[in-house]
């Protein structure tokens, strides 16, 4: 389990992930609708609207988390290295980039090894919600992995696994940055979606009362 993965279940929103460039993204962008709580959303309760994130200001959003996710300190090299059964992976947090068509968010994870000559981005697509046909946060993923089979035959399901973690903490940390409901709880993600060039967000006020 990831650090962000432990604090998210304890319940915990302070960490060390820098979110400064996602915080000035959110304060200008014209997609968010920031909710308080005299909007009084009851536990569970959907906002009315959407984000509908560009494409390119999705992947700004996931960069500013995508260092919690890998379990990185703030102001450390971007570049983690996994381990696994004597071998190694090396993962450049920094050029983790994402793309969205209709239905699916693919994430690209740069990946260096020494038995590869150059840097490598391995693709994961997730197949998510739209608008019109909203899926929840259930998302799909490929069995197997485009690319060097040196890398995907043995670190497939932890790049997707990684893939997966970026997109929902992503998702999450906007929903917070968007408002709180009647109680005051952070908003947390409804569902996730995808469009031609744009990610989608539900927020939704968290189940259960204070």
């Amino acid at each position: 389990m990831t650090l962000a993965r432990a604090q998210r279940l304890a319940g915990v929103t302070l960490d060390n992930a820098d979110l400064t460039q996602l915080i000035t993204l959110v304060q200008t962008a014209p997609w968010i609708a920031k909710v308080g709580p005299a909007k009084k959303l009851k536990p569970g309760e959907l906002t009315r609207g959407l984000m509908h994130i560009p494409q390119g200001e999705a992947q700004t959003a996931l960069r500013g988390v995508v260092r919690l996710v890998a379990d990185l300190p703030r102001d450390s090299t971007p570049v983690v290295v996994w381990q696994d059964r004597g071998s190694e992976l090396e993962i450049d947090t920094a050029a983790t980039s994402l793309s969205c068509r209709v239905g699916v968010v693919t994430v690209g994870v740069a990946v260096s090894c020494d038995q590869l000559s150059e840097q490598a981005v391995i693709e994961v697509p997730l197949g998510v919600g739209t608008a019109e046909r909203p899926t929840g946060l259930v998302m799909s993923a490929l069995t197997h992995l485009a690319g060097p089979s040196v890398v995907v035959d043995r670190w497939a399901d932890a790049i997707t696994a990684f893939a997966w973690e970026c997109v929902v903490e992503t998702a999450r940390r906007l929903c917070e940055l968007a408002g709180a409901d009647a109680g005051g709880r952070p908003l947390t993600p409804g569902a996730i979606g995808a469009e031609s060039k744009a990610l989608i967000i539900q927020p939704m006020s968290p189940h259960g009362a204070r």
